[in-house]
């Protein structure tokens, strides 16, 4: 819950780790990019509400600091249209990772550079045409579809952090050395729910192939925090 001390907490530790790194690497001047912060954790472990409450701690103006402006976005709204997450689960019917949405595979790889690309010199070009893309979930019956543009949030600078969040970001490839050991071991706290003999090695690399175009994104990032556990949000959103 978002009113528990260990969510305050989190999202106090969160809060100053990055302002930290702004106070340290990014003293204020025109044309400094903002500071890209990746924030990771597994479905439920509440970076959404923990996203949203350290752009608000920082949109806040006190004796320590005035406020910061930060855009956050999530990396759902980053997803295929409707159409390409269809035809990218025809193309591979067999392959539970690819039907729907979530995993590696599934998100827009150069919408989502483009728009990384065009935050990080917002502060230089003072560019006030960006605008972060919006994915509604609701759509075909639960399926979803990426709005029109014209539904788009648009943002100005200057912008001093970015913060990208999702399940994936920040995850790089691994060997199939490492997941060959992996795939059949069962994970703390998920003996009895998760049956990792149900999925194919060959799914599961095929999935992890797919992360090496992500590592587009992830050298854009100044620094990664992580989310452990599910402890916030009853959510599946998260």
């Amino acid at each position: 819950m978002t009113d528990s001390n260990e969510f305050r907490t989190n999202a106090s530790i969160i809060f100053s780790h990055i302002y930290a790194h702004l106070l340290s690497a990014y003293p204020s001047s025109l044309g400094t990019p903002p500071l890209f912060v990746a924030l990771q954790g597994p479905q439920g472990s509440g970076k959404t509400s923990l996203a949203k409450r350290v752009e608000e701690m920082f949109a806040e103006s006190n004796q320590d600091h005035a406020p910061i402006r930060v855009v956050t976005i999530s990396i759902d709204d980053l997803y295929l249209p409707h159409s390409q997450l269809k035809a990218l689960a025809v193309a591979h019917p067999d392959n539970p990772f690819l039907r729907g949405r979530g995993l590696p595979g599934t998100h827009d790889i150069p919408l989502g550079l483009s728009l990384l690309q065009s935050l990080k010199e917002i502060n230089h070009t003072q560019s006030n045409d960006i605008r972060i893309p919006r994915f509604d979930k609701s759509l075909f019956d639960g399926e979803g579809d990426r709005l029109p543009e014209s539904e788009w949030t648009p943002v100005s600078g200057p912008v001093d952090v970015v913060l990208l969040e999702g399940r994936c970001v920040g995850c790089y490839p691994q060997t199939r050395a490492f997941i060959e050991k992996r795939i059949n071991e069962v994970q703390f706290g998920l003996d009895g729910v998760f049956d990792p003999s149900a999925y194919s090695l060959g799914y599961v690399l095929d999935v992890n192939e797919r992360l090496i175009e992500y590592t587009k994104w992830w050298d854009l990032f100044d620094i990664c925090v992580q989310v452990c556990g599910r402890v916030y949000s009853p959510f599946a959103s998260e």
